[in-house]
């Protein structure tokens, strides 16, 4: 098990106090996270009280994952490039989480572009709240577009956010991407769905966000959580988009009269291995059949994994910043299908 081999790389560099380099030595980045790991330890009684103590040895965990994923080949399908990348900016995104976490200070939120890991506040424990947030580098200073992007499960935000998908997205349309971690609760539930709505505020009061253009998405998990959230927000969402997810049975009357005229866009892949491809399917043509605004992209050649759901969702993300819908890519509802009555408990493959 790579774990073992992590923390035995993690406990000689704790000790390990000669600066000689030699051909032995671990390479940068994974001194980087024996070096975050020691932080974390040190402080570790105020960042059970920051982060509250479920979350604070998630987070822990979250240090070891990292320390193993330096020496992870990348997955089948995974561009070699593409995935130094994912890796490279998962550890740049969990180590400015130490930094904050072990200085007792959260960063200051600011229009710069690039990645970045805020650590939120929330109103209802006072706990802080992680979320990834990226900017596109030719973000206007007035009136920017923002996604507020679910993650899967098991899946952290920077795991999501560190690959390249959602940012070649969000550079297309100069969109603010942001994706709460959510206290890594399945489904977002509370209070996981108030801090959701706490960091839309947040967004919309200190950075100039368009909010006739602020979008709701999510990814596997976070797909069947945005018709379990987002109703609450009514108008507040411009379009709503569910890439490789689906709506519950128990959600369509909240949907059916939060969303009477809010653009729908689900997405899929055929060869969906985690979550079954009719069920973007069923929840396209029953939501379309109860005359809401949707439409439906299913990738052919694509699987549960974003990366291979192109050029699908990139129309999907173009049409939701278009407000355009497209009734003649829904599948007519069939007589006799039902729509899930929860989600499978398969897990997401992580990045």
């Amino acid at each position: 098990m790579l774990r073992s081999a992590a923390l035995v790389v993690a406990l000689s560099l704790g000790g390990a106090g000669a600066p000689a380099a030699s051909a032995a030595e671990p390479a940068a980045p994974a001194r980087t996270v024996a070096e975050a790991m020691q932080r974390f330890a040190d402080a570790k009684p105020r960042i059970e009280t920051e982060l509250g103590a479920e979350e604070a040895a998630a987070f822990g965990r979250r240090l070891f994952d990292d320390l193993e994923r330096q020496a992870e080949p990348a997955p089948e399908g995974y561009a070699a490039a593409d995935w130094s990348e994912t890796v490279a900016n998962v550890l740049k995104l969990d180590m400015e989480a130490v930094d904050q976490l072990a200085a007792g200070t959260p960063a200051p939120l600011r229009l710069a572009p690039g990645l970045h890991e805020l650590l939120v506040p929330s109103r209802v424990d006072r706990t802080w709240q992680l979320v990834a947030l990226y900017v596109p580098p030719a973000v206007h200073a007035t009136r920017v577009p923002l996604a507020i992007v679910l993650h899967g499960n098991p899946q952290t935000e920077s795991e999501l956010l560190a690959q390249p998908s959602l940012r070649r997205l969000a550079d297309r349309t100069g969109t603010i991407v942001a994706v709460p971690y959510g206290r890594g609760l399945y489904d977002y539930a509370e209070p996981a769905a108030t801090d959701v709505y706490d960091l839309l505020a947040l967004l919309q009061s200190q950075l100039p966000i368009d909010r006739g253009r602020t979008y709701l998405a999510g990814y596997s998990m976070g797909g069947f959580s945005v018709f379990k959230i987002g109703p609450r927000g009514g108008s507040r969402w411009a379009g709503v988009l569910c890439i490789s997810g689906a709506i519950l049975n128990s959600g369509v009357r909240a949907v059916t009269i939060a969303w009477r005229t809010t653009p729908l866009y689900v997405v899929t892949g055929a060869h969906d291995e985690s979550i079954p491809t009719k069920y973007g399917e069923q929840t396209a043509g029953f939501l379309a059949g109860l005359g809401l605004p949707v439409s439906f992209y299913e990738e052919p050649r694509g699987s549960h994994t974003l990366r291979t759901l192109w050029p699908s969702l990139e129309r999907a993300w173009d049409d939701m910043h278009a407000a355009l819908t497209r009734p003649e890519t829904v599948p007519i509802a069939r007589s006799g299908f039902a729509l899930p009555a929860g989600a499978p408990t398969a897990a997401v493959l992580h990045p």
